[in-house]
């Protein structure tokens, strides 16, 4: 073998490891533990991801209520008197105010409205600063008003919606809701803060703040990376807690199961004796004790088939004892009385009349040792059906005079209720040969199929008429034999011409050990 070969079977063999645990893994996340672990997984996730976008949705809903009933621009402007009138007011204060400082400090706090203006916007927006006459002192970003307007009377008709405000925010309006707007349909707000002197008697200036207003749709933009963190975190935390958790919930679930699954397994082999203990009173604890019923119910019934077969069986023997063995003794004991009665006055007749019974005593003996061959069916057990029969077939021969033939083909091992009820149809079918048809031989033939076993067995005795097929117990019994097998039964007969009686069992399914199960 070359190296390449060598390489080659090597990586077919890690191929093949590889798909055997691949498939060993995949097959262990199909079981019931683990797929309600992951449901438990699953369901905690997206519960957790519904709860949050729920309350960012409220959140938004809410920022947005407030902004449009003024409460929100109202405690805006609040906080923005309290937190940038004393820096604001040093600006203004002088004489003329001090422009240069004003652009300054407005450039400061655009740059960290993020982080210290109470009212956040976007980097568009614009912030003005006007002095008590209404003189454009300082703005930001730059570009927002030419260079050249600075020192000038804004004009505030040029900004829709900012002349109420401003005129308010100038006069000293104490009223917070008169010192915004809300500009529709461009969905803008424009805030104006009077800044005031230390006593509290002058407006020094009027600190000017344009943004947008946030809409659910524009707040749940923002906070979309916010969302992604919290998906990941949700989903990592809540994953191990939701999966921690489904494994310890599903183990009392599997557990049950897999108790009433070894149970049922129990069942399968005919011992019904084991019961599921589930005392609980949910789905799984009703299903538990109805399968406890079933399987009552199933004893009982077994117990009734035992008993059935038992009744019909001593029946079947006490038939063939009326039939043949009393018959016999009673012909016995009448030849032993004439016997008796010609001893003294014809001791030659006498003499015939005993060897008869002594013939039939030995007919008698024969039938007895049939009937107590047939009783004793548990050979099969140990041998076997071919074995059997051949056994039984060379007893039977030897006690009948009559030659018998057997022939097997495709021979394997069946259940033992297959092989027992093929054995008993065998024997009633030679009782009958030995009764009534004064054969001289007999074949009997076994052919084992896939999906069938089929038994004949021909004599070259007197045969029957076919009306006559129905008449006898022998025949009626096999035929209850063949039906309860799920089999069926055929009997071909002429005068003259001997008969073949041929009986196919299905041969069930492969059980343990190559053994067949009968169906049913």
């Amino acid at each position: 073998m070359g190296e390449r070969d060598i390489f080659a079977n090597s990586e077919c063999s890690y191929y093949s490891v590889l798909m055997s645990r691949r498939a060993s893994f995949s097959k262990g996340f199909q079981q019931l533990r683990w797929k309600l672990t992951l449901s438990y997984a699953g369901v905690t996730v997206g519960a957790l991801l519904t709860v949050e976008l729920v309350l960012l949705i409220l959140a938004a809903i809410l920022v947005s209520v407030l902004i449009n009933n003024g409460s929100l621009p109202a405690a805006l402007i609040e906080t923005t008197v309290e937190s940038y009138s004393p820096a604001l007011r040093t600006y203004l204060q002088q004489t003329p105010p001090d422009q240069e400082g004003l652009a300054e400090w407005l450039d400061l706090v655009r740059e960290a409205t993020s982080t210290t203006l109470p009212f956040s916007f976007d980097v568009n927006e614009k912030m003005l600063v006007v002095g008590s006459d209404g003189t454009l002192l300082a703005a930001t970003p730059p570009e927002v008003v030419e260079r050249e307007l600075t020192g000038r009377l804004l004009d505030h008709r040029a900004m829709p919606g900012l002349t109420e405000p401003l005129q308010a925010a100038l006069a000293g309006a104490e009223d917070y809701q008169s010192l915004y707007a809300l500009v529709r349909p461009e969905n803008d707000v424009i805030l104006t803060v009077p800044v005031w002197d230390i006593a509290h008697e002058q407006v020094l200036g009027v600190i000017i703040a344009f943004g947008e207003i946030p809409t659910v749709g524009t707040f749940l933009g923002d906070l979309v990376p916010v969302i992604g963190v919290s998906l990941l975190l949700f989903t990592v935390i809540g994953g191990l807690i939701g999966t921690a958790y489904g494994y310890l919930a599903a183990r009392g679930p599997v557990r049950r199961l897999n108790r009433l699954s070894d149970v049922s397994e129990s069942w399968s082999q005919g011992d019904f004796t084991q019961l599921v203990d589930d005392p609980s009173n949910d789905e799984l604890g009703q299903l538990a004790q109805r399968f406890n019923h079933m399987a009552q119910q199933l004893e009982q019934l077994l117990e009734t088939r035992r008993e059935l077969a038992v009744v019909e069986e001593r029946n079947r023997l006490a038939r063939d004892l009326h039939d043949s063995a009393k018959q016999q003794a009673f012909a016995a004991a009448a030849q032993v009385s004439a016997a008796r009665a010609l001893l003294k006055a014809d001791p030659e007749a006498a003499e015939t009349h005993i060897e008869e019974a002594e013939g039939l005593i030995y007919d008698l003996r024969q039938e007895l040792t049939s009937l107590i061959q047939e009783l004793r069916p548990a050979a099969l057990a140990s041998k076997g059906l071919a074995p059997a029969v051949r056994d039984y077939a060379e007893d039977w021969s030897r006690q009948n005079g009559i030659t018998v033939a057997v022939s097997v083909q495709g021979e394997r091992s069946l259940a033992l209720d297959s092989e027992q009820s093929l054995f008993r149809i065998m024997q009633e079918a030679l009782a009958n040969v030995a009764r009534h048809s004064e054969a001289s031989g007999v074949e009997i033939s076994l052919l084992y199929t896939k999906e069938a076993i089929t038994l004949t067995v021909t004599d070259d005795g007197l045969g029957f008429e076919a009306g006559d097929k129905g008449i006898g117990f022998g025949l009626n019994s096999m035929e209850e034999r063949v039906q309860r097998a799920g089999g069926t039964l055929t009997v071909e007969s002429e005068l003259s011409k001997g008969s073949t009686v041929s009986c196919t069992v299905p041969a069930g399914d492969w059980g343990e050990n190559g053994l067949e199960k009968p169906n049913g």
